[in-house]
């Protein structure tokens, strides 16, 4: 801790955990991207060790027919999805008006060498193939007319898949090079912490 002056405006610790995310592409017969098509879907899968609003998992799944969120606590899942998910670019096309929710449990296998799964008895998201590890920062990372800072450590990976009552969703990530790495709209986020 420093013995420097305070800052006037002291942000709190909101949320330490992780969140892995998943956004579909439409892709044709042949598992190629269909060029210039927006992603059908976004799913992010919480762990919240610690958070002012609660802890436990959440799944949350934004599209263009509706949010959908699973787990043991439907308000935790709300919160989750209109205080912090809803501000991610990834969900910026599918606009919050409601949720729908479904009681599910979920059982959970991350491995930083391979990836991650979550599967529940009405939905289940995969992401694997992991391609970089990096640490990630966003001082002001903006949620609605206020700011928040994030961190994590960020891994990208290759692919994943996402399903709801038994259907799997159609499509795939988007992998792309970035100025540091390998970027991909398949990542996980772990050793995450928001202040507020």
């Amino acid at each position: 801790m420093g013995n420097g002056m305070a800052a006037t405006a002291r942000r709190n610790v909101a949320l330490i955990g992780a969140n892995y995310g998943l956004a579909l592409h439409p892709v044709d017969r042949d598992g190629v991207h269909v060029p210039g098509e927006p992603a059908s879907c976004f799913a992010t899968f919480w762990v919240a060790e610690w958070s002012k609003w609660g802890s436990g998992t959440a799944l949350l799944v934004a599209t263009l027919q509706g949010w959908r969120s699973y787990g043991p606590d439907e308000l935790f899942a709300s919160t989750l999805a209109s205080e912090l998910t809803r501000y991610f670019p990834e969900a910026a096309r599918f606009p919050l008006n409601a949720i729908s929710h479904t009681e599910d449990e979920f059982h959970v296998q991350l491995n930083l060498e391979q990836g991650f799964k979550a599967t529940g008895r009405r939905a289940a998201l995969e992401i694997y193939g992991v391609l970089d590890r990096r640490q990630f920062a966003a001082p002001d990372f903006q949620l609605g007319p206020a700011s928040a800072s994030m961190s994590n450590v960020y891994l990208p990976c290759r692919a994943g898949r996402l399903s709801e009552f038994g259907i799997e969703w159609p499509g795939a990530p988007t992998v792309y090079p970035g100025p540091r790495g390998p970027s991909s709209s398949a990542y996980l986020a772990v050793a995450e912490s928001w202040t507020v």
